[in-house]
């Protein structure tokens, strides 16, 4: 081989070098500018972020721009945390979009003295601890995350307080009572199952009886009001007769009073006349009949007819009725 050609052999074989180099070099730095970007994350604002290294949890980000392991060596998973989610209870959402009504074991309810209502409700809630709930005990086999823990604590807090309370109840103060009073016990229940979720409050939709008994219901219903406004009437009836009968039992008794007073007083003082009399009679008996001759025949003459027979010096009275 002459020195031109080893000449030329040595220059290829070092330009094949140098390109391999950098060919090298470019491979290197577009994986490393890959690997950058990959290991720079964002979450968004209504977003936890859950960092899985390894599948195990490491942290949790907030929203924001972070940087980590790249996939598959770390993994986020990223959770509205913001959102606020509603969970139906005695109707299906599926069902109600396609106008299709809830079966009876979903709506129907039973009540403390054996009545049934039918009652659709709304549990509304928020993401609190995202781990608990991507991996709590709510988790479906198939890694999609259910919200039947959730719907089931509701149902079974729902279904406590109904059978406490009087059909008669449920319709008037109950929807309230239950919406205050299911919000905290149906928390402890998820709060137990480690569902990470915050219940936000409990809106009963309607309350209704069932729809085959709804003529009849609103029959004794009515039977009932009218019972309410007869009693009120009676009542209002009461409270206008009782005064007056107050008031005319007080002035009989007033009137009574003053005459019983007016009798004795009459009573006292004749008796007392009649003590003095007695005296006088005892101490002058001529005088005293001849006075009770004298009474007797005043009160005599001046009750009955007087008339008179004959003239001058001679006249006679007659007396009679």
């Amino acid at each position: 081989m002459t020195d031109g050609a080893m000449t030329s052999a040595g220059t290829n074989a070092g330009t094949r070098a140098r390109n391999r180099r950098r060919i090298t070099t470019f491979v290197a730095g577009i994986a490393f500018a890959g690997l950058v970007v990959a290991s720079v994350r964002t979450v968004a604002r209504d977003e936890q972020g859950v960092v899985l290294r390894f599948g195990r949890v490491v942290t949790v980000e907030p929203p924001g721009i972070h940087v980590g392991l790249p996939w598959p060596l770390e993994v986020v998973e990223r959770v509205k945390s913001a959102e606020v989610r509603t969970m139906p209870i005695g109707f299906k959402l599926t069902d109600q979009q396609r106008g299709v009504p809830p079966g009876a074991d979903e709506v129907q309810w039973l009540t403390g003295d054996r009545n049934i209502v039918e009652l659709q409700a709304t549990v509304i809630y928020t993401v609190r601890d995202p781990v608990d709930y991507l991996f709590g005990t709510g988790e479906r086999s198939d890694g999609r995350r259910s919200d039947f823990a959730i719907r089931t604590a509701a149902e079974s807090v729902v279904t406590a307080l109904l059978a406490t309370m009087p059909i008669d109840e449920v319709f008037a103060s109950g929807k309230t009572k239950i919406q205050i009073d299911a919000i905290e016990r149906v928390q402890q229940l998820v709060d137990g199952f480690h569902l990470g979720v915050g219940i936000r409050g409990i809106n009963i939709v309607e309350v209704n009886p069932p729809s085959s008994v709804v003529s009849a219901f609103n029959d004794v219903q009515s039977a009932r009001a009218d019972r309410e406004r007869s009693i009120s009437e009676a009542a209002g009836y009461s409270a206008s007769v009782l005064p007056k009968a107050r008031a005319e039992a007080d002035r009989i008794a007033r009137e009574s009073e003053i005459f019983r007073s007016e009798t004795v007083e009459r009573a006292r003082g004749e008796a007392q006349t009649f003590t003095k009399l007695s005296q006088e009679v005892a101490k002058h008996p001529d005088l005293g009949r001849r006075r009770l001759w004298l009474e007797t025949m005043q009160t005599v003459v001046a009750r009955g007819r007087k008339v008179v027979v004959g003239s001058g010096t001679h006249e006679t009275v007659f007396i009679g009725r």
